[in-house]
C-alpha cells in the first residue's frame, strides 16, 4: 500500500485532483484511481516515470523505496542539471547515468554551467565533439 498512500499524499500536497494528475501525466483517470485505491499495485516503470515527472518527485518518493541511484554524488548535482536531465527524459532522450555524472563534474576555470540552457549547450557541444 506504500505506492497508493504516497501517491495520494504527494498528489494532494501538489494540490492536484486525480483528473488533473491524469491529464498532466498522460495516464488515464481510471488508472490513477486504481493506483491510489490500491487496486493496481504493479505499474510499469514508464507509468511511474510519467507520474513522478508530473508530480515533480522521484519514483522512490512514490514507492517508498530508498533512493539509490547516484546517491554518492546526488548532493553535487546542481538543480539546473537535474532539470535539464528531466527535460531530456520528457522528450524521450534521457541522459545515461554516465552522462549525468560526467556533466555534474564539468567545470571550466572553477565554474559550472548555471542554467538549463547552459547545460544543454555544454551537452550538445560535448556530444557533437566526441560522438562524431
Amino acid at each position: 500500500m506504500a505506492l497508493a498512500e504516497n501517491l495520494k499524499r504527494i498528489r494532494q500536497q501538489k494540490q492536484l485532483t486525480q483528473p488533473a494528475l491524469a491529464d498532466k501525466s498522460g495516464v488515464s483517470k481510471g488508472y490513477v484511481y486504481m493506483l491510489e485505491s490500491g487496486e493496481m499495485t504493479n505499474p510499469t516503470l514508464d507509468i511511474l516515470h510519467k507520474i513522478a515527472d508530473a508530480l515533480d518527485c522521484t519514483i522512490a518518493d512514490l514507492t517508498g523505496e530508498p533512493k539509490v541511484a547516484l546517491k554518492s554524488i546526488s548532493t553535487e548535482i546542481p538543480d539546473s542539471l537535474m532539470r535539464f536531465a528531466r527535460q531530456r527524459r520528457k522528450v524521450g532522450e534521457p541522459l545515461s547515468d554516465d552522462d549525468l555524472m560526467n556533466l555534474a563534474q564539468t567545470q571550466f576555470r572553477g565554474k559550472r554551467p548555471e542554467t538549463v540552457e547552459d547545460w544543454a549547450y555544454v551537452y550538445e557541444f560535448l556530444k557533437r565533439t566526441f560522438d562524431g
